[in-house]
């Protein structure tokens, strides 16, 4: 099994469950409030640390009750972890509103934003001792940028989940091994209204689009695969679904799936994680995925 860093940020998110939105300048009565531990980079590292997965998380925090709360609970989730505590700076926070089975997220990053040289040079150094390097785009994106230039110079696997979404050039898209947008990301990151099928034939066994309820799109040398969704009748909270499937990847990538079996492990394990509130909350086990995937492969049969 291949180490795997994840760089990247980590939150804590307030929930509100709601039947409706407010307009501008309304006030309503939500039905339902929680927090919980959130952030991409650490629900990606918590998914892969479910699995069984080899992970350590690269971060920053405030030295807050935050910031604090959310080192134990990746210690509870037997994630290792190399965060950085800022004292002038808060522990970023996401604003979750769920309704309709679906939800909207306002993140104020604080710490997750520091960026500096010498913070640079020691990530680098660090991240030389690990196989797979998984990045998203809640940090600063010039610092994950210039960690995959550098990085990729040493011949590492780098895979990059592009959310928050930004247009990025095709130079750096060529240093990336494996991309994992959603639909709107996807025409974000190559500034394309194309049809997904489309953009996804343009870059075969590199880019991987998640699509919701259709599932997600990939391309070999030859054609076009659509790996169908699983059946999730009983779903709760779709806020983790996305950085489930690129946990999942990176981790089947870790132990050597090709790429086939890959997608199918993670859009199984992201369907899985829609049955509970909260990002990391509904994350599987690897035994809960291969049972799904043993159901699956009998009705297919």
């Amino acid at each position: 099994m291949k180490k795997i860093a994840v760089v990247g940020s980590i939150n804590m998110d307030l929930v509100v469950e709601t039947s409706k939105l407010p307009e501008k300048g309304e006030t309503i009565l939500g039905d339902n409030f929680f927090s919980g531990p959130g952030g991409k980079g650490a629900n990606q590292a918590v998914a892969i640390s479910r699995l069984g997965g080899d992970v350590t998380f690269f971060g920053c925090v405030g030295e807050d009750y935050f910031g604090t709360e959310l080192e134990e609970y990746l210690m509870l989730e037997n994630v290792e972890s190399r965060i950085r505590k800022d004292p002038d700076l808060s522990t970023g926070v996401a604003l979750v509103n769920l309704f309709e089975n679906d939800n909207n997220i306002i993140v104020v990053s604080g710490a997750n934003g520091y960026y500096s040289e010498d913070y640079f040079e020691k990530l680098v150094n660090e991240l030389l001792n690990y196989d797979i390097i998984l990045f998203q785009l809640e940090i600063n994106e010039e610092l994950v940028f210039r960690l995959i230039e550098k990085l990729a110079e040493y011949k590492k696997q780098i895979i990059l989940n592009p959310a928050p979404a930004c247009k990025i050039e095709t130079s750096l898209v060529e240093k990336i091994t494996y991309l994992t947008p959603n639909e709107h990301e996807c025409q974000i990151v190559f500034d394309s209204k194309k049809p997904i099928e489309k953009i996804v034939k343009e870059y075969p066994e590199k880019l991987i689009v998640t699509h919701g309820d259709k599932g997600a799109f990939y391309s070999t040398e030859d054609k076009v695969i659509n790996v169908s969704p699983i059946n999730i009748t009983d779903i709760i909270d779709t806020t983790g679904a996305g950085d489930t499937f690129s946990g999942a990847f990176a981790y089947s990538v870790s132990i050597g799936m090709p790429i086939k079996k890959s997608v199918e492990f993670a859009n199984t394990a992201a369907g899985l994680s829609i049955r509970k509130k909260g990002a990391q909350a509904g994350m599987p086990t690897l035994k809960e995925v291969k049972d799904r995937l043993m159901v699956l492969n009998k009705e297919g049969d």
